[in-house]
């Protein structure tokens, strides 16, 4: 079996687009998840066009008003505030414009699935870290707090669209935390700041989980947008290993009836004996990291930009029409058994109810053709496709890619 990833050089492109003029490779040698990064000197429209201003996240509360219960949260020195009961026959979005007048920072979630552009930026941050971003939004009135200083167990770029924000920053607290190592910081212990960054529209701010904040504003409204999110770990990748090793040994599905000494030690000694012979062969190693990337792959949503279109025309593609794989897409392949699988945005979406990520199923003989889309990033034809596949095959083959929305059609000429 093996795995393959589509497009880093198209993620690291439109990470270096954020993050310019620093280069994608100087952040991840002396920033990522080292320490702090401040950009300034880019307006708004140069580093994250067609991003909301404050008129564009009132309009937004408005819009979402029948779903503000799941994505609204209202926030002042760090204690949330309930939302009114229905009975209660306020407008929420009228309820969230009078607790901004009061001093609350309105925080907005899930904003890539109100904004075409938020989404696309928020879909290169996730090819880059493999790893699903959430983008809230934080409307915050003049010489306000809502958070009291803490660290978060996920890495965030802020991004500053309208107004300033003052962001103090700390000791940190613990290198690297994930949840179950977060907690409450005693206020008292946080002492000076060791940085002070002041945010004006167009800048970004990367802060690396673990690190200790608490932003503010100063004499006006502030509204910034935060990109967290959580890469793929060691932590992540080993215990998908333990899983794997636990499908394929019984001795790690039977009940631990001992919980302390000698003979819990030597079956402990016994069992880490042999999850690290399984952990020594290649196969479960490369079907660990499938099941990381499928997981991560069923988290994401296609982007809009011409399904509808491309869906009702793909029965028109033929052996020399062009075709183009969408930059926005990335796509994961698997080959297991006798057959190769591809896996992008949209094919399928994991939920409680079904834990198994879709895919699309073709015999071996397609996965030269398969990986050579993944690696593409300009248009194509069926001719182009490698053989040994059949060119009625290849135009099938993209049929049906371009049906499920991992190809779009080429403008004519």
């Amino acid at each position: 079996m093996t795995v393959q990833a589509s497009t880093p050089a198209e993620a690291s492109a439109g990470l270096a687009s954020m993050l310019a003029p620093v280069s994608v490779e100087t952040f991840f040698a002396d920033y990522y998840e080292k320490r702090p990064l401040h950009l300034t000197g880019r307006s708004v429209a140069e580093r994250y066009p067609g991003f909301p201003d404050i008129e564009g996240f009132e309009h937004l509360l408005w819009s979402q008003e029948e779903k503000l219960r799941r994505v609204l949260r209202v926030n002042r020195q760090g204690s949330y505030f309930a939302l009114p009961h229905p009975s209660q026959g306020k407008s929420l979005f009228r309820w969230s414009v009078d607790r901004l007048v009061d001093g609350c920072t309105l925080i907005l979630n899930g904003m890539d699935t109100m904004s075409v552009p938020v989404a696309r930026v928020a879909r290169a941050i996730e090819a880059e870290f493999g790893g699903k971003v959430a983008a809230n939004g934080f409307l915050t009135p003049a010489d306000q707090q809502g958070f009291l200083a803490h660290f978060d167990t996920h890495d965030v770029f802020i991004l500053q669209l309208e107004g300033g924000k003052r962001w103090p920053l700390f000791d940190q607290r613990l290198e690297l935390p994930i949840d179950r190592q977060i907690h409450l910081i005693d206020q008292a212990s946080v002492g000076e700041p060791t940085a002070v960054f002041d945010l004006e529209p167009g800048d970004l701010l990367y802060v690396p989980r673990g690190l200790v904040h608490g932003p503010h504003t100063l004499e006006g409204h502030s509204l910034h947008l935060t990109m967290g999110f959580r890469p793929m770990r060691w932590v992540d990748y080993l215990a998908a290993m333990v899983q794997i090793a636990a499908e394929q040994d019984p001795a790690f599905r039977s009940s631990i009836l001992q919980h302390d000494g000698e003979a819990f030690e030597a079956l402990l000694a016994e069992k880490t004996a042999v999850f690290a012979k399984i952990a020594g062969k290649a196969r479960p190693r490369k079907l660990a990291m499938e099941r990381l990337m499928e997981n991560f792959g069923a988290q994401l949503r296609p982007l809009p930009g011409d399904h509808i279109k491309v869906a009702t025309r793909a029965g028109e593609i033929d052996a020399g029409t062009s075709v183009l794989r969408r930059p926005e897409c990335p796509c994961h392949i698997y080959e297991t058994g006798d057959a190769v699988r591809i896996q992008f945005p949209g094919i399928g979406l994991a939920t409680e109810e079904d834990l198994q990520p879709g895919c699309i199923e073709a015999p071996l003989v397609a996965g030269g053709a398969l990986r050579w889309i993944a690696r593409s990033q300009a248009p194509f034809c069926a001719r182009d496709l490698p053989e040994p596949l059949a060119l009625d095959a290849r135009v099938e083959l993209i049929r049906r890619l371009a049906r499920d929305g991992l190809l779009t059609l080429c403008p004519p000429g």
